[in-house]
């Protein structure tokens, strides 16, 4: 479904409203996800996918593009790193962001991937919140420009459009006027990490970490196409964080102190028969 790309000013413009579906409507009390959408990135000009009571099913030919969606949404706005090792599946080196924007043939490109949450909240309303990534590529440099933004209680195709009445994508800049103070830009990864498990998990910067290697290791096609008790085992290990030598060493003078305890007990139970047979034999 494409995304509108002008304002709604003229009664013309509120016709062609009225015929587009109304955008899903969260249901329950928690973040569930209701929209995803990419803009100018890959073969895709402006298209969204909806999902039904928290899930979404894409089905077509090989070549069509539905791994190409995920790759670009899931988990990679919430994990925001450009290595193909952690954008796509199958972890191919060679296939950089860059491709995915100027396809091989255009000299410049920006484009957007976006994904839309959508709970009730205390009061009863609808509350939304947007996570979503700008990339910027040129043929005559490899380097890829990202930026990230969050966008709270508006919606992207209702209060917020990523292209401009021209159908011109919004630059970093044209989108921080935008938000305005419904929403931010981040300029690094890092900070926008921070503020997406600020506002869905408040999980913390290592349980965070581990939860995005975890999603990345799960999402390895090899998993789904022979499904392995042993392959699931190795992925989830390899997704756990290493354990701090500070950690470390507490488990190692906990487990000191636990053979100290056992030489005690030992001790203390020797004693206690010595002065059980002493009380026999006094006693007689």
């Amino acid at each position: 479904m494409d995304t509108p790309d002008t304002l709604l000013d003229t009664p013309s413009d509120l016709a062609t409203a009225d015929a587009r579906p109304a955008l899903p409507q969260p249901t329950l009390a928690r973040w569930q996800p209701l929209r995803l959408g990419l803009v100018e990135l890959f073969h895709y000009d402006s298209e969204e996918f909806w999902f039904r009571d928290g899930h979404l099913l894409l089905r077509g030919n090989n070549g069509t593009g539905k791994s190409k969606v995920l790759s670009l949404t899931l988990p990679f706005l919430f994990d925001a790193q450009l290595k193909p090792s952690r954008i796509e599946p199958d972890g191919d080196a060679g296939k950089k962001m860059a491709w995915n924007l100027l396809l091989g043939k255009i000299d410049r490109r920006i484009g957007y991937a976006w994904i839309e949450f959508g709970r009730i909240a205390d009061d009863g309303e609808p509350d939304y919140l947007t996570l979503g990534c700008g990339l910027s590529a040129a043929a005559a440099r490899a380097q890829v420009d990202a930026w990230y933004f969050v966008l709270e209680r508006r919606r992207i195709g209702e209060d917020l459009w990523l292209t401009s009445p021209a159908r011109t994508v919004l630059t970093r800049e044209r989108l921080k006027e935008a938000l305005h103070e419904h929403g931010q830009v981040f300029d690094t990864a890092a900070a926008y990490r921070r503020a997406v498990d600020e506002r869905l998990f408040q999980l913390g910067a290592v349980r965070y970490a581990a939860l995005m290697d975890t999603l990345v290791q799960l999402r390895q096609p090899q998993l789904s196409k022979k499904p392995d008790e042993g392959n699931l085992s190795d992925a989830l290990t390899e997704a756990l964080p290493p354990l701090s030598a500070e950690l470390l060493t507490d488990v190692a003078d906990a487990l000191n102190q636990l053979e100290e305890y056992r030489r005690e007990l030992q001790d203390y139970e020797a004693l206690a028969k010595a002065v059980g047979q002493f009380n026999q034999r006094y006693q007689g």
